[in-house]
């Protein structure tokens, strides 16, 4: 008897390993952009609101940074469900939220938040944030074996090679 239909007969999925690493990962992401993003960010706003050094423009653009934390918790929750059910859309939006992180990641570089300090902790948090986003595209992109358990290899075109 084969492993594949034990798994049939007992009803259980047979998810690659590489969907557990990649729940882990959007979990992570998620939970920090909630924290840190809309939580954070809330707390923030009320206080620097309170104290009225935060009003017009600058309110507004932190309500929206709030707003846009909020969206991408949402995704990286979404993903994250997504790829643990095995629906075929996790790859889609998974790239197209990894590839969004990794732009306000690089935004960074041009925007330097003052928490940041100095040249050498902005360019580590950024080289590391850069190495998990290209390599969550990537996997979703080029694996097969991720592809064939989500259904969806039409994102696998001819550049990578069959299975």
């Amino acid at each position: 008897m084969s492993p594949h239909s034990l798994a049939e007969q007992r009803g259980t999925v047979n998810r690659p390993i590489q969907i557990y690493v990649l729940v882990a990962l959007w979990a992570v992401k998620g939970f920090e952009e909630l924290f840190r993003g809309v939580i954070g960010g809330a707390f923030y706003i009320v206080q620097q609101t309170s104290q009225g050094k935060l009003e017009g423009y600058m309110l507004h653009l932190a309500i929206q940074s709030a707003l846009f934390a909020a969206v991408m918790a949402a995704g990286s929750f979404y993903v994250m469900t997504a790829l643990w059910l095995g629906r075929g859309a996790a790859r889609g939006w998974g790239i197209a939220f990894a590839l969004v992180n990794e732009l306000s990641v690089l935004a960074y570089l041009i925007t330097r938040p003052p928490e940041f300090g100095g040249d050498i902790p902005i360019i580590r948090t950024v080289t590391i944030a850069s190495i998990v986003n290209m390599g969550i595209v990537g996997v979703l992109l080029f694996d097969g074996k991720l592809a064939r358990f989500l259904g969806s290899t039409r994102l696998v075109g001819g550049w990578s090679p069959r299975r």
